[in-house]
Formats: C-alpha cells, sequence, structure tokens
C-alpha cells in the first residue's frame, strides 16, 4: 500500500465510553477502529457469564459502539477490529451480525479469529510437557486446577491479517495482545513480513502510545493534568503510520484534551517493565532509541524504536476462584477518633475469633489516609481529626465465613465505643478471582478465522 495507514484507538478498556469512537468515525479520517476491551480480570468475569449462559462471555459494549459508528464505518469503508469476542467470540460475532441485520447494513463480512482459548486442552497439554508453573510463585498448576475458570492464550497478529486478508470488514478476536489490534492492520497493509522485526518493533512502539485511548491525549497526565483542556469531551488518539512504521500521532479533531511530547511521553512508559525488551506475542520491541518530536498543534511525530525476534513463548491468562471477600466498613468521631477506630477493630476481631472466623488474609484501611499508599505514610493517630473511616476486609475460603465479617461489626452500633457511624447495611458478598500467570510454548497454539456474511 503506498501512503500512510490511519489506525484509530476507539476503546481502551471494557466499560470505557462509546462516544470517543464513535466521533471518531463521523469526524476523524481513519482506515481502522481499534477497540480493546480486555484486562486480565475482565477475561474472569467473561468465562463466569459464559459458564452460567453460553450465549455471553463477550463484552456488550461493542454491540454499543457498532450502533452508533457502524453506519459511518460502512459508508466511509473504515474496518474495525476488537477483541470484545473475550471468552466467547462466536457469540460476539453472532450478535454483530444481528445488529447489522437490525440496521440494515448487508454485505458486512465478520470475522471470528479463535485459537486462543486453551481450557479445554489444559492436561493434554500438561501430557505433552507444558509444565504451567506460577510465573510469579513457581508453583505447580495443580494448586488450583480444580478451581480454574479460564485459560487464555495472548495471541498476535497472525489471525488479524488472516481475516483481513479475507475481506473481512469487522474482525473480532478473543484474547490476543492489545498490540495485535494494531500490528494487524499494518502488517495486512504495508505486507511486512512475520520476521520483519525492526519494522514490528518500531510500530508495536506506535500501537502502545495510543492502545490506551485517553492516556496519551491528557487523560491521566499527572505532568499537566490541572492545564488539560475539554477532559469532559476527550478526543481520543489516531496514529498515521508511514510504511516504515514511523507515524504522527494525533486525535479526532474538534475534541477536548492534547496531543504533544508529554502526554505521549507519559502513556510510552507504561506498563513496559524493560523498555529495552518489551515482550509480546509478535515481537520484542526496544524503546530506547525512540525519539519525539512536535510537529504541528496536536501532532507528534514518533520515530526510532526496533524490534528482534518474538519470545519463543506465549503468556497464559488463567484465572481461579480464590474464596470471597468480607468486609465491614465503620467511622468514628472526634474526640479520640482514632483510639476509638483501634477499640472498635480490636472489638470486631474478638467477635469473629468467638464466631470461630476462618480466612486466610486480611487488611485494615483507614480510607483518606492510608487505602492508597499503605504502611508507607503514618497512621491517623492525630487526636484531633474530626472522623476516622476504618475498612476491615479478609480473603474468606465461603461465603458463610465472609458473611461473618458484617454479621460480627453491626454488634458495634450499641455495643462498641461511642462515637461510631456509617456501618450501613450488609454489603454484597463478592467472589475473589485470581490470576494464575504461565507460559506455553508457541508451537502449541494456532489461530483460525471463520468468516461470517450479513
Amino acid at each position: 500500500m503506498s501512503g500512510n495507514v490511519r489506525l484509530g484507538a476507539g476503546m481502551a478498556f471494557w466499560g470505557d465510553s462509546v462516544r470517543p469512537a464513535i466521533e471518531m468515525v463521523e469526524r476523524g479520517d481513519i482506515d481502522y477502529l481499534c477497540c480493546d476491551h480486555l484486562a486480565e480480570l475482565t477475561m474472569s468475569i467473561l468465562a463466569k457469564q459464559r459458564a452460567r449462559d453460553p450465549s455471553l462471555g463477550y463484552t456488550p459494549d461493542i454491540l454499543d459502539l457498532l450502533r452508533g459508528a457502524l453506519p459511518h464505518c460502512v459508508e466511509k469503508g473504515i474496518r474495525v477490529v476488537t477483541n470484545s469476542g473475550g471468552a466467547n467470540p462466536r457469540a460476539a460475532a453472532e450478535s454483530v451480525v444481528a445488529l447489522c441485520r437490525e440496521l440494515g447494513l448487508s454485505g458486512v463480512r465478520v470475522a471470528v479469529v479463535t485459537g486462543d482459548d486453551i481450557g479445554a486442552d489444559i492436561d493434554d497439554l500438561v501430557a505433552q510437557g507444558v509444565d504451567f508453573a506460577n510465573l510469579d510463585t513457581g508453583e505447580p498448576l495443580s494448586t488450583v486446577r480444580d478451581r480454574l475458570t479460564h485459560a487464555a492464550v495472548y495471541t498476535g497478529c497472525e489471525g488479524i491479517v488472516a481475516a483481513l486478508r479475507q475481506g473481512a470488514d469487522i474482525v473480532i478476536c478473543g484474547r490476543v495482545t492489545d498490540i495485535a489490534l494494531y500490528l494487524g492492520p499494518l502488517v495486512h497493509e504495508f505486507g511486512w513480513a512475520p520476521d520483519d522485526w525492526e519494522r514490528l518493533g518500531r510500530a508495536t512502539v506506535v500501537a502502545h502510545a495510543i492502545e490506551c485511548g485517553g492516556q496519551a491525549t491528557g487523560g491521566l497526565y499527572a505532568g499537566d493534568w490541572a492545564g488539560v483542556d475539554g477532559l469532559e469531551q476527550l478526543g481520543y488518539p489516531i496514529a498515521e503510520v508511514a510504511e516504515d512504521g514511523t507515524a504522527v500521532l494525533t486525535k479526532t479533531p474538534a475534541s477536548g484534551g492534547r496531543v504533544d511530547v508529554g502526554t505521549v511521553s507519559e502513556q510510552l512508559v507504561y506498563e513496559i517493565l524493560d523498555p529495552a525488551n518489551y515482550l509480546t506475542a509478535d515481537v520484542t520491541a526496544d524503546f530506547t532509541g525512540v525519539t519525539l518530536e512536535e510537529v504541528g498543534p496536536d501532532r507528534v511525530r514518533i520515530t526510532g524504536g526496533t524490534g528482534r525476534p518474538a519470545p519463543q513463548t506465549l503468556k497464559v491468562n488463567m484465572g481461579y476462584r480464590a474464596g470471597f471477600v468480607g468486609e465491614a466498613r465503620f467511622s468514628y468521631t472526634w474526640p479520640d477518633a482514632w483510639q476509638k477506630a483501634q477499640r472498635g477493630i480490636t472489638f470486631l476481631k474478638k467477635r469473629l475469633e468467638r464466631a470461630g472466623f476462618e480466612y486466610t488474609d486480611e487488611i485494615v484501611e483507614y480510607l483518606g489516609h492510608t487505602s492508597m499508599w499503605g504502611s508507607r505514610v503514618p497512621e491517623p493517630r492525630d487526636p484531633d481529626l474530626p472522623e476516622v473511616v476504618v475498612r476491615y476486609a479478609a480473603r474468606c475460603p465461603d461465603q458463610a465465613q465472609a458473611r461473618k465479617v458484617f454479621t460480627e461489626s453491626v454488634a458495634l452500633y450499641n455495643n462498641g465505643p461511642a462515637g461510631v457511624a456509617g456501618v450501613g447495611t450488609r454489603p454484597p458478598l463478592k467472589e475473589l478471582y485470581a490470576i494464575w500467570p504461565c507460559l506455553i510454548p508457541r508451537e502449541h497454539v494456532r489461530q483460525s478465522v471463520e468468516l461470517l456474511e450479513v
């Protein structure tokens, strides 16, 4: 392809506003709308939904987005690439096809990319020698095997490329990497080889710069958060990518926020760990040679960066049931709010002990003081504090144990220290899901593509 390929970041997570994507399609000049809906725990939620109802397991916000954006996409020839399929990409694609019919749009080709879900193959893979040891602790998978809810591989862009080459207008994936959503269109359009590490690495830098949506256009900007105008109608980033993998970053015209070296720099260092070895399913990218240059209002040129061969293993996102959380909150007022709070905590713990409470971990936080910083800041001992708000929470093996936390805290209302407030009503019990990070040799993973047409 001659000329640039214009990639728009439409979504950054499940629950993100769909309005920036719709406005980008309406007012921006883009070729692809790339939408990331998945985080680690999102997959656990989606897997739980799929287990309850086989027609669920994808992020339904893709339908809200396409309802507003798809007529413009069809009119302008904009193609959509999304991982909203989550734990059930086929169901997501069928829902999108139904939406197209509802909107009266015919001839729309919807591709389903699968291959990331290895949940049904785990035991066979273990028998073949894949140990799935926990990356953080080294523990064997057997410690949580019976509590697993899902197992999804962070796959690369090859399935997306294949879908686009088959003429897909909308590509719906499961757990592909955030980067793959952007690399796929570029590999397809420019015909890059799968081992063109330099271009793939350079383009990964660009993809990472825009993948988190508004974080590149002034959202969460620590450098000058008070000086960014229009956050309420923040425009999302657009990358105008050249054939060599360099790009100019901008945003939706007539939108809030800003694109400058500062906003882009903050996003570039977000979640990359080692900037010389940013591991993705498609390439090991090196950010250390990146240069940013402001070339106009809300326009930043990004050059430099390179890549090396992709890792021989792929990361697997497994989730497992990890018990329930029992929680209680209560407040104490001046005078002696801190001392009263300490007596209230002791009161609650002794009541729980008498009730035969079982738990594996607990935490005490003082909201507004230590809930963000923990033990790194002093406790709120000032005798003149007007109030202290306590949150006590414990990880419990089952609902019955978790329920005891609030039940035993209610007695604080008339049996504990004076000046209590805010115990409130019984909070809903929350089941905990935990992540089991591990690796799989890439030769065990194969993506496949199915094309549906409206």
